[in-house]
């Protein structure tokens, strides 16, 4: 009888433990003072700001994902493609066909969500990237790259997903 309580207390702890969100750190882009918007990244990812250019960069301890963020002065469809091009060009050895462009709402904000596959410029490796494209107002877009490879954890594209929908722009709920 001891032994069956003992298990079913056991079962609800880890029940309870494993319902709890993940600890996370808030990071504001550009920067804390201004943030034109805020993201969750888990802990231990060791997220650095760099105030000469106002980004974002973070990775996952295992360096097997890998996330920056920055806002685009100008939210105009030629500049952003510019400048998501210039991103997969500065990060991609070659970009798959097969990119996926989405437009979705969360947390009061349009997004577009561009997913996609290619080779690692730097590793010569598979990996696959998301982007969040998304107005801050004053006619400024921001921007989130993320890109996890082949060897990631298999929780790899969940954790950036949740990353990308914890994004929050200022002002807005």
């Amino acid at each position: 009888m001891k032994t069956i309580k003992i298990a079913q207390f056991t079962f609800v702890v880890a029940a309870v433990a494993l319902a709890l969100p993940v600890r996370a750190d808030t990071m504001s882009v550009p920067s804390a003072e201004k943030p034109a918007y805020t993201f969750d990244v888990p802990q231990g990812w060791h997220p650095k700001a760099d105030a000469a250019d106002e980004s974002v960069e973070a990775t996952a301890p295992d360096n097997h994902a890998y996330l920056s963020a920055w806002i685009v002065k100008t939210s105009d469809e030629k500049s952003l493609t510019k400048d998501l091009d210039a991103t997969l060009k500065d990060s991609m050895k070659s970009v798959d066909p097969d990119v996926k462009v989405d437009e979705i709402d969360q947390n009061g904000t349009h997004f577009f969500a561009v997913k996609g596959s290619g080779l690692d410029k730097r590793a010569g490796t598979k990996v696959r990237f998301l982007v969040g494209i998304f107005s801050v107002g004053e006619g400024k877009a921001g921007i989130v790259y993320a890109d996890y490879d082949a060897d990631a954890p298999a929780g790899a594209l969940d954790t950036l997903e949740g990353i990308m929908k914890s994004i929050k722009v200022a002002g807005k709920k």
